[in-house]
């Protein structure tokens, strides 16, 4: 009976271990399932970014060329604000950032009228719907699009010929009152 019975303890340990083998096997094979998709997975999103990567260098944009130092007011100009100033076929759209206006000639204008230019007088009241606040026209200068000066405002009016090609009203800021070099 007692080698039975041993028999039986014998038996029921080996059973156990054995089952505990067949565990933890099945763990660590399932372990090394998950490590592997996470792998995978891992993997997978990398590619995908070097993909993206590779997208976006090759959709770079060239640098910016040089501009001399007059052009400047013309570096990252985002004309925002349409201001109705109420010519017909007259296109006027300002910059929110910069003091910066541009006005063209739209076509559409019948006969000699559309080869010729159109003579634009703009009050103090048009400038300060165009740049958003009371404006001297003696600040304004009005350019053409590469930068040359084609006129200056006078004492009430700015006035200039315009075309289908930009003019641009470029707001010169006065400096405020200088300072005292020394104090007293």
């Amino acid at each position: 009976m007692w080698l039975c019975l041993w028999l039986l303890v014998a038996t029921c340990t080996i059973a156990c271990a054995q089952e505990r083998e067949e565990d933890n096997a099945a763990a660590r094979t399932e372990s090394k399932d998950k490590d592997a998709a996470r792998r995978a997975k891992k993997a997978e999103r990398k590619t995908r970014k070097d993909k993206k990567e590779e997208k976006s260098a090759t959709a770079k944009l060239p640098p910016a060329p040089d501009t001399p130092p007059e052009f400047e007011f013309f570096d990252g100009v985002i004309f925002s604000r349409k201001v109705n100033l109420g010519f017909k076929n007259v296109l006027c759209f300002a910059s929110e950032r910069r003091p910066l206006a541009v006005l063209w000639k739209e076509a559409g204008q019948e006969g000699s009228m559309a080869t010729g230019n159109l003579s634009v007088k703009l009050s103090a009241r048009e400038l300060q719907l165009i740049f958003g606040r009371p404006v001297e026209a003696a600040q304004i200068s009005v350019l053409n699009e590469n930068g040359q000066m084609l006129s200056r405002g006078a004492a009430m009016q700015v006035a200039f010929d315009l075309a289908r090609r930009p003019v641009y009203l470029l707001l010169e800021i006065t400096p405020s009152r200088p300072r005292a070099s020394g104090k007293n």
